[in-house]
């Protein structure tokens, strides 16, 4: 009986070692399993957003260029407006010389 003490031993220790990796490798299948569960969720996710995104994108893109069409615009009006300021500017200098011409003839304008 003795002899036969240390073999059961080993063959129990086989058993658990066994076990032990037999569980080891399940637990890691599962969790690799989880792993790509949860991959393909965010995946299908994504796919998902693209649709979005890309509305996103050409609205950003339409926004820019409504924008550089302003500043264009907004760039050309401000010539216009220093036009128009230039012309006015020339036009009350010719009026304040009529007045000021007009007050050097006139005998009752006081100097």
């Amino acid at each position: 009986m003795s002899d036969i003490d240390p073999i059961w031993w080993i063959v129990l220790g086989l058993v658990v070692l066994a076990a032990l990796l037999a569980w080891f490798f399940i637990a890691r299948r599962k969790k690799q399993e989880e792993a790509r569960t949860e991959a393909s969720h965010l995946r299908e996710r994504a796919q998902g957003g693209e649709t979005y995104v890309a509305g996103a994108e050409d609205r950003a893109r339409e926004l820019r260029e409504k924008a550089q069409d302003a500043e264009q615009r907004a760039q050309r009006l401000q010539a216009e407006a220093d036009e128009a300021t230039r012309v006015a500017r020339e036009h009350r200098d010719r009026v304040t010389d009529d007045y000021l011409r007009a007050d050097d003839i006139d005998p009752d304008a006081r100097h």
